[in-house]
């Protein structure tokens, strides 16, 4: 075992362990004392901090192409392996880098915001857990691994929405998040069986030949589709501005730096699959263009500082996914890593803006900043500018058409399954009851 495999392990397990530990005495309903929770957190971030440094050195020293890790399989069923495969090269580590800045920072800000917080110990658990996913969709080498720490990260965002959970909006928030993680994680997993069935191997190293078989390019869109929800593209955006009801630490971490931009990460890493398609790079790029459009229109309409920055973000997300369709991955990159930077700064300091704005003199000093029109408004008649403010205010409709078109009929039938479960089996009992 070399360097490289060896810090490999070392961060896995490093993010696997406090992740565990915390979730066990959750499990066994004995949560550990809240200092103890901070302690674990902070020594998961020290250490992803110190391996992703030391595997950036190690991978410069061993040269600069792309390193495959191949563990044992853990599973086998019926002729499917599940086999941990790890790929240490330029785009792993700069995820993983940003992660190991962004997630102390997180973690820092969250100790007094969570000081004798009911539940603290169930939030520092679902940020661990995060973290242990993130590693893994950073350091994945197949699609198989990418696809376990993807889900994790989204089971942590659903539930950190509805962290306040006695606050019905909270719960309702969160299940809207959850409906549309749940329809492109579907298609996720259909493009995960295709990929098993088409190609020879679920490798990342091997797309690039695999693309030359027929079903690429609809792979490729399947791919496409899956990576809407998590980065709030069109038509899976609304929820967005929903996730606000979480802490505004959560929103920092989520849905600013790390969680948001899951989705430019999916299609980097698969691009040499899909890239030679004009087809998929037009979608890409038309579905980008016009999230950016859009989320600019309603980013301007909102009043409160987390719902502007949230849409704000949905804005730059879909730029960055123009540049990918354009074929600029390294540009796209240096956006991401910028673009989180700033977006986490933002959220975090989104709880004191209105302090900050009033503390301020000069903020209501200056009549001409407040006065201050569009550009575009020089060339757009009155009466059309009011209209698509109107329609901004109101989201262009959107969230309230999806809800009755794909929300209520889905509800619906997991309803139904419910009732059908419990005539069958009985009225099911509650833990504790």
């Amino acid at each position: 075992m070399n360097a490289l495999e060896l810090l490999v392990v070392v961060c896995v397990a490093g993010a696997f362990v406090p992740m565990a530990a915390i979730g066990a005495t959750l499990l066994v309903g004995s949560p550990l004392k809240e200092r103890r929770c901070q302690r674990s957190a902070n020594a998961q971030a020290l250490l992803l901090l110190l391996t992703a440094s030391a595997m950036v050195v190690a991978h410069l020293a061993e040269g600069s192409g792309a390193h495959e890790i191949r563990w044992p399989s853990l599973l086998e069923f019926h002729g499917y392996e599940w086999t941990p495969v790890f790929l240490v090269d330029r785009l792993s580590l700069a995820y993983l880098m940003l992660s190991a800045l962004v997630y102390p920072v997180v973690v820092r800000f969250s100790i007094p915001a969570f000081h004798r917080e009911p539940g603290a110990a169930r939030y520092w658990f679902l940020v661990t857990l995060l973290a242990f996913g993130l590693v893994l969709v950073s350091l994945s080498g197949n699609i198989d691994v990418l696809y376990v720490g993807w889900e994790l990260v989204g089971l942590c965002s659903v539930s950190l929405i509805a962290f306040f959970r006695h606050n019905p909006r909270s719960a309702e928030n969160s299940l809207r998040a959850l409906i549309y993680y749940r329809v492109c994680d579907a298609g996720l997993l259909a493009s995960i069986v295709w990929i098993h069935h088409a190609f020879p191997s679920v490798d990342f190293l091997h797309f690039h030949d695999d693309s030359r078989e027929a079903s690429a390019a609809t792979i490729g869109l399947l791919l496409l589709f899956s990576s809407l929800a998590k980065s709030a593209q069109l038509p899976m955006s609304p929820w967005l501005h929903r996730a606000m009801e979480g802490p505004a630490t959560s929103s920092a971490i989520f849905y600013g730096a790390l969680s948001v931009h899951l989705g430019p990460l999916l299609l980097l890493r698969t691009a040499p699959l899909w890239l030679e398609f004009p087809l998929v790079r037009l979608a890409c790029i038309g579905v980008g263009a016009s999230t950016a459009v859009y989320a600019t229109l309603v980013g301007r309409a909102r009043s409160d500082a987390k719902t502007a920055i949230a849409y704000a973000t949905m804005a730059q997300l879909g730029v960055i996914y123009v540049e990918i369709g354009l074929g600029l991955h390294t540009l796209a990159l240096v956006h991401l890593w910028a673009h989180a930077g700033l977006r986490t700064w933002q959220f975090l300091r989104s709880s004191s803006l209105i302090q900050d704005f009033q503390a301020n003199p000069l903020v209501g000093a200056d009549v001409r900043l407040r006065a201050r029109s569009g550009m575009w408004a020089r060339f757009v008649p009155r009466a059309i500018e009011r209209r698509v403010y109107f329609a901004a205010l109101r989201l262009f409709w959107l969230d309230a058409l999806q809800w009755r078109a794909v929300a209520r009929p889905l509800l619906g039938v997991f309803g139904a399954a419910a009732a059908f479960e419990e005539r069958v089996l009985g009225p099911k009992r509650r833990i504790g009851g």
